[in-house]
């Protein structure tokens, strides 16, 4: 009955359903220096992003383009012309009305940004390449025929062109560089510590928070004592909300030896024991068959299984500090066994994937959750030969749902079996919340979603 008497007001106030008003305080590894939209990896970068801005599309749990500051869109001439036509009432934080012409701007700075959707997405605009690589400022492709109208034109018809606008960094923004999503930035301290206030004039409405505080962390050790005195109120960790939202990436340099061999990295991808990876050092993990998480593409077993063999010489590997420390050691281990010796070099999340290095570890989640997108990102990566980018190719240009699908798993396949990219485990990420924190959720790109989350009083 004492038990009863503790927990019946808690119980109550869960079942009563959301409630406005409350504070979040997250804990995270490291923080942006900027609130600006941009493609920076690392779970505060996506935090930040989600809850600062909005993108003129999104993209749903099946991967296909849906409604966010764009209501809708309609196409013409053969699928090259798209018109999107944005939402009544949207606004920026400053309170000035989201306009075409915020939104074509955002749009070409969009194509500048260093973004691989963006890449992407200049290649098939007219005059998007040209655009991209500074050669004019002339962009054909992209105009806002009146202030609530959007028009994108293509070289020809695309699969899913619109995808590419749900990437963080295609965030549209106002003229002086004020976001529209569901909270507003107060007083930063880059790289230490961000506040937020909800914003009343949200394209879909005030979120229930008042406040979120976003607090960088010196390390993952930190959690348990920032969670227990009350500082914070979540932070990456388990258990919690958890979405298996990440793949645990072996990347290897073709282009330096000793992995110039095709030998030698699938004598690596052959070495690695990933079930005893996901059994032992990666709870809730799956040992991936796939490039990418199930969620985005359903792994069908296809692909060649790598020789084993011996790979001998000197190798530096990057290692993001995201990756589970007794996962990346098992990894060294595994390798050295091979005969190769490997130097250790910790990176951030938002850097590791451009170290010099042989090789790279890390916990990767694609731009876009898109799985065209997500492997296209992959291969720009890895460079792969000429079958494997005609596989992409194929899969990327068709546009019936069931056919692409198909295509996208023999692409996927033809990918991984060139043993540049191994794929060790699908990984969970995971956020854990003090009791009373509701509504909560991890998307498909390992983002925190805040937009609908409450607190119990």
């Amino acid at each position: 009955m004492a038990a009863l008497a503790v927990l019946g007001p808690l119980l109550l106030y869960a079942a009563l359903g959301p409630r406005y008003g409350g504070e979040l305080r997250v804990g995270v590894m490291e923080l942006p220096a900027t609130t600006e939209p941009g493609a920076e990896r690392g779970i505060g970068a996506g935090l930040v992003s989600i809850l600062v801005h909005e993108t003129l599309v999104g993209v749903d749990e099946a991967g296909f383009p849906s409604p966010a500051l764009a209501q809708g869109w309609s196409t013409a001439a053969g699928g090259r012309e798209w018109t999107l036509r944005l939402r009544e009432g949207a606004a920026f934080h400053d309170g000035r009305p989201v306009g075409a012409a915020d939104a074509a701007r955002s749009i070409r700075r969009f194509l500048r940004s260093p973004s691989f959707a963006a890449a992407r997405m200049a290649e098939g605009l007219e005059e998007g390449v040209s655009f991209r690589a500074g050669r004019g400022d002339d962009l054909a492709g992209v105009s806002a025929p009146d202030a609530r109208r959007i028009v994108l034109r293509f070289a020809q018809a695309q699969a899913l062109p619109l995808a590419p606008l749900a990437s963080p960094a295609a965030a549209v923004t106002g003229a002086g560089g004020a976001g529209a999503g569901p909270f507003v930035p107060a007083a930063p301290v880059p790289g230490r510590r961000l506040a937020l206030t909800a914003f009343a004039g949200h394209v879909r409405g005030r979120p229930y928070l008042d406040r979120v505080e976003v607090v960088a962390l010196p390390d993952a050790s930190a959690v348990p004592s920032e969670m227990a005195s009350g500082r914070i109120d979540a932070a990456p960790g388990e258990p919690g909300i958890t979405r298996l939202a990440a793949t645990l990436l072996l990347l290897l340099d073709p282009s330096r030896p000793p992995f110039d061999r095709p030998v030698a990295r699938a004598a690596v991808a052959a070495a690695i024991d990933r079930g005893d990876l996901v059994r032992h050092l990666i709870p809730g993990g799956d040992d991936a068959p796939s490039l990418l998480v199930p969620a985005l593409l359903p792994p069908l077993g296809l692909g060649e299984t790598p020789t084993p063999g011996r790979a001998t010489g000197t190798s530096t590997l990057a290692v993001g500090l995201d990756v589970p420390p007794v996962a990346s050691q098992r990894v060294v281990a595994h390798l050295t066994t091979l005969g190769l010796r490997v130097a250790v070099v910790p990176s951030s999340p938002a850097t590791v994937l451009a170290a010099p290095t042989h090789a790279h570890l890390v916990m990767w989640s694609p731009e876009v959750a898109e799985a065209g997108l997500a492997l296209a990102e992959l291969a720009a990566r890895a460079h792969p030969g000429a079958a494997a980018r005609a596989e992409l190719a194929a899969a990327l240009d068709e546009t019936e749902p069931s056919r692409r699908r198909a295509r996208l798993h023999r692409a996927e396949a033809a990918l991984r079996s060139e043993w540049v990219l191994v794929p060790l485990a699908s990984v969970p990420v995971s956020y854990r919340t003090r009791p009373g924190v509701h509504g909560a959720v991890v998307d498909l790109a390992g983002r925190l979603m805040l937009e609908d989350a409450w607190v119990e009083p």
